[in-house]
């Protein structure tokens, strides 16, 4: 079984579908069975949709970033 460590390096190619079919079954083993490394796999993937939406729109309004930062203090304090 992968370790929290190999989680974290191969996290931006398990969100984006780079893993091959042995990789992404062990990776998704060990995100059964520890909360942390979800927590994490979760929280990078907010962080990803937020510089996306950032980078689609450079003029983000006041609100529009109050609201982007709330989404991510949100998704990070879920357990």
């Amino acid at each position: 079984m992968l370790r929290c460590k190999d989680i974290a390096a191969h996290a931006s190619e398990h969100i984006d579908g780079e893993l091959n079919w042995k990789q992404s079954l062990g990776y998704g083993l060990h995100l059964l069975v520890c909360g942390y490394c979800r927590r994490f796999v979760r929280q990078l993937r907010t962080t990803i949709a937020c510089a996306r939406a950032v980078a689609a729109d450079d003029a983000l309004a006041h609100d529009e970033a109050r609201r982007i930062s709330e989404r991510v203090y949100d998704h990070a304090s879920r357990p």
